[in-house]
C-alpha cells in the first residue's frame, strides 16, 4: 500500500485531524487511530487498516498499490486538467498604454512605466490582430478573448484605439473583458453596449466605503476616485452589462469590508444579473514593496469568514476565488461554497500558455505584470511580427511537475508552484518555485478552523 505524497495531515483537536489530499481534493476529518495508520503509511509501513477504512482512502484517492500507480493516477489527472484548460479561451492581454490616471498605495507597477505617455496606435492594432491570428492558428476551434488591460486601458486618449480593438474583435469573433479602474467608464459604456454580444465582464476595483477607497486611490493629485467609480459602476449595471467588482484587501481596509457589503446592498447591485464581488489579496509578488499593510491569506481569511457567520446572506456576494492557496479548502469546507476539484498544476494562465500580452511599445509578453519591461519580452507584433521561442517555451514548461522545490511538497497542486514573473525577477530563471509562505498559510488556516471543526465528527467531500 502506497499514501500519496500529496496527503497532509493537519492536527485540530486532541481527537481530530485534518487529511487533506492535494491530488484528489478530498478533504476529511479523521479520528487518532486513522491518524496513527496514516503515519505509519507514510514511513512506508503497513499497518492493519479496517476495510472500510482501507476502502475509502483508496476512493478517495489517498491509498494507491505503488507509486507507479499513483504517478498513473497524476497523469490521468494532469490530462484532465489540460483539457479542461483548453476548452477555456485564450486570452489577448492588451494594454493601449502603460500610463494610469490613478497613484495607488499599493500598486504593483513602477512610477516610471506609469508615468510613459506612449499609447498604441492603430496600425499597431491591425499588426496585433494579424499576429494574434497567426499564433492561434494551431489550435482551430478554441475561442479567444481579448482583455483591455493597462496601466489604465480607459482613457481620454485611448478611445479612439480601444474602439477599433472592440470593432475588430467582433468582426474577429472574439470576446472581450476589460479591466479598468473606472474613472472613465461612462464614457466607454456606450460602445460597450452596442458590442454587448461579445463583452463578458467588466472588472472594476472597489476597496471600501468612500473614506477608505479614497485613502488607496488616488489620483495624481490627490482627489478619491470613490464617485466616478461608483458612477461607473452604476452606469454599467444600468447598461445590463456583466460586471465583477474586485476588493484589494489588507490590513488597511479588511476591517471595513461590512460597510463596503452594506453599500452593495443598499445600492442594490448585491444580487443583481452579471453582478459580482471578488475578494483578492493585495500581494507583492516580487518582495521589493514597501507598502506596509500586506497580510497573509489566512489572516484575510478568519475576517471575512466571521463576518459570513454574523451575515449568512454575504456568502453569495464575496467571492474568494482569488485566494489561490486557499480556495479549494474553502470551497469545500464552507458549505453553498463551488468547490475547485482539480489540483492546481500551474500558478496562472501564464504558466499554462493560455495568454498574450501586448504592450504599445510593439512588444509581446507572456505575463501581463512583466510587461513594459523590454527584458522580459517573448516577441514582437509591430510593426513585424516574431515570437522568440527560447524565451516562450522557458514559460510553457513551467508547472509544479517540473519545479524541484515542489516535488517534496505535499501541498505544491494546491499553490501551483508560485509566480512565474516573481522568480524571473527574483532567481533570474523561471524554473524556480516561488512558495510565498504557501505551508505557513495552509498550517495557519488550519488554525482556524480548529474551534469550528472539533466536534464536527463528519466526512468533509470535495
Amino acid at each position: 500500500m502506497h499514501l500519496t505524497r500529496l496527503a497532509s495531515l493537519h492536527r485540530l483537536t486532541p481527537q481530530t485531524s485534518l487529511l487533506v489530499n492535494a491530488l484528489s481534493g478530498a478533504v476529511d476529518l479523521v479520528g487518532n487511530r486513522a491518524r496513527s495508520q496514516l503515519l505509519e503509511l507514510a514511513l512506508g509501513r503497513e499497518p492493519a487498516l479496517a476495510e472500510q477504512l482501507r476502502q475509502s482512502l483508496v476512493e478517495r484517492g489517498y491509498l494507491y498499490a505503488d507509486e507507479g500507480e499513483e504517478r498513473a493516477a497524476l497523469n490521468r489527472i494532469y490530462k484532465m486538467y489540460q483539457e479542461v484548460s483548453a476548452s477555456r479561451p485564450f486570452q489577448l492581454i492588451v494594454s493601449p498604454t502603460y500610463t494610469c490616471n490613478l497613484d495607488c498605495s499599493y500598486c504593483f507597477q513602477s512610477s516610471q512605466l506609469r508615468a510613459r505617455p506612449q499609447v498604441m496606435r492603430l496600425q499597431q492594432v491591425a499588426h496585433l490582430f494579424l499576429a494574434a491570428e497567426q499564433f492561434t492558428a494551431s489550435w482551430p476551434g478554441r475561442d479567444r478573448q481579448l482583455v483591455l488591460f493597462g496601466g489604465e486601458p480607459l482613457l481620454p486618449t485611448t478611445e479612439g484605439v480601444v474602439r477599433e480593438m472592440v470593432k475588430q474583435a467582433e468582426d474577429a469573433r472574439l470576446t472581450v473583458r476589460v479591466v479598468t479602474n473606472g474613472i472613465h467608464l461612462p464614457r466607454f459604456v456606450p460602445l460597450l453596449r452596442q458590442h454587448r454580444a461579445i463583452v463578458r465582464g467588466i472588472q472594476v476595483t472597489l476597496d471600501g466605503p468612500q473614506p477608505v477607497h479614497d485613502a488607496r486611490r488616488k489620483a495624481a493629485n490627490g482627489r478619491g476616485s470613490f464617485s466616478a467609480v461608483v458612477h461607473g459602476v452604476e452606469a454599467c449595471l444600468e447598461a445590463e452589462l456583466p460586471l465583477s467588482l474586485r476588493v484589494n484587501l489588507d490590513a488597511h481596509n479588511i476591517g471595513s469590508l461590512e460597510a463596503l457589503a452594506d453599500l452593495l446592498r443598499d445600492r442594490g447591485w448585491a444580487g443583481r444579473k452579471g453582478f459580482r464581488c471578488q475578494l483578492a489579496p493585495v500581494t507583492d509578488h516580487l518582495g521589493t514593496s514597501r507598502y506596509p499593510f500586506t497580510m497573509r491569506e489566512d489572516e484575510l481569511v478568519e475576517p471575512v469568514l466571521a463576518l459570513w457567520r454574523r451575515r449568512p446572506e454575504l456568502k453569495q456576494a464575496l467571492d474568494f476565488r482569488l485566494f489561490r492557496v486557499l480556495d479549494h479548502l474553502i470551497s469545500v469546507i464552507e458549505p453553498g461554497r463551488p468547490s475547485r476539484t482539480l489540483p492546481r498544476f500551474h500558478y496562472c494562465e501564464a504558466d499554462r500558455g493560455d495568454i498574450l500580452a501586448f504592450g504599445p511599445d510593439g512588444l509581446i509578453y507572456v505575463c501581463p505584470e512583466s510587461a513594459g519591461t523590454a527584458r522580459y519580452a517573448v516577441g514582437t507584433y509591430s510593426p513585424r511580427y516574431r515570437l522568440w521561442p527560447r524565451r516562450l517555451r522557458k514559460w510553457e514548461a513551467r508547472s509544479v511537475l517540473a519545479l524541484p522545490e515542489c516535488q517534496s511538497c505535499n501541498i505544491a497542486t494546491f499553490c501551483g508552484g508560485g509566480c512565474g514573473y516573481a522568480a524571473l525577477r527574483r532567481f533570474g530563471s523561471l524554473h524556480h518555485g516561488v512558495c510565498a509562505g504557501a505551508p505557513q498559510v495552509f498550517k495557519a488556516y488550519t488554525e482556524v478552523l480548529r474551534e469550528r471543526l472539533q466536534n464536527e465528527q463528519v466526512l468533509l467531500t470535495a
